[in-house]
């Protein structure tokens, strides 16, 4: 029966899912591969999975080359990013930056680093028996009709459906807002910083002082050939 539940669950979980992405991508630039463009970062948000006992499903987005100038300045990135997805009421369960190589039309490989953080929900966090008998009491005060869920027979049933896909939506969005603020923010910080460069300075030559140009010696007198004495004539 949880198997079956479960099922369910990420069935639903995924259709609301795929509507939050449909709407970013009509917002924004589409790219390939369900992916969309927000200021020249690329977004991306994954399905839903079913994993030791929690629903988990990944947000990514690209790190924007243009504002990096030093030799870790793409680890420098994903940690101002992390930090700020840190400090959101729901934290990422996993995280990490991620180097993809992509092979391009022209025959290039390019290599892109994404920051990748992983959202977990246990199944408390998705509906409560309070939520679900909040939410029957108003279909009956209100004569609202249940809504259809193929294969949910009862009442109570339908409505744990119905919120479980309505918060993992609301968390999905929630979600991918906090890390399109998260981006907007390092980036302000970063164009607002002197860009550093990844060269080490040059070592200032030191200054060498150019030796004088040695006097020249005084040429001294050469000495006069001594002055040959006359030769007596034999008489």
């Amino acid at each position: 029966m949880g198997d079956l539940k479960n099922q369910i669950f990420l069935q639903y979980i995924n259709r609301t899912i795929d509507q939050a992405r449909e709407e970013y991508i009509k917002k924004n630039t589409p790219k390939i591969n369900k992916r969309f463009l927000i200021k020249g970062i690329t977004y991306e948000l994954g399905s839903c999975r079913f994993e030791g006992e929690s629903f988990k499903y990944e947000i990514s987005s690209k790190i924007p080359q243009e504002l990096i100038f030093t030799k870790n300045g793409n680890e420098q990135y994903f940690r101002r990013v992390l930090k700020i997805m840190n400090a959101a009421p729901k934290k990422p369960a996993e995280y990490k930056l991620e180097n993809v190589v992509q092979n391009t039309p022209e025959m290039e490989q390019k290599e892109r680093d994404y920051v990748k953080l992983v959202y977990e929900y246990a199944e408390s966090e998705l509906h409560s028996p309070e939520e679900v008998e909040k939410r029957f009491k108003k279909h009956q005060a209100k004569n609202i009709p249940f809504p259809n869920f193929p294969g949910i027979s009862t009442p109570s049933g339908k409505l744990v459906i119905a919120i479980v896909e309505e918060k993992m939506g609301d968390f999905a969005r929630r979600n991918m807002d906090d890390l399109i603020k998260a981006n907007n923010e390092v980036r302000s910080r970063l164009k607002s910083e002197p860009p550093r460069s990844s060269k080490k300075p040059a070592t200032a030559k030191a200054k060498v002082k150019k030796a004088a140009p040695a006097k020249k010696a005084a040429a001294k007198p050469r000495n006069k050939a001594a002055a040959k004495k006359p030769v007596a004539k034999k008489k």
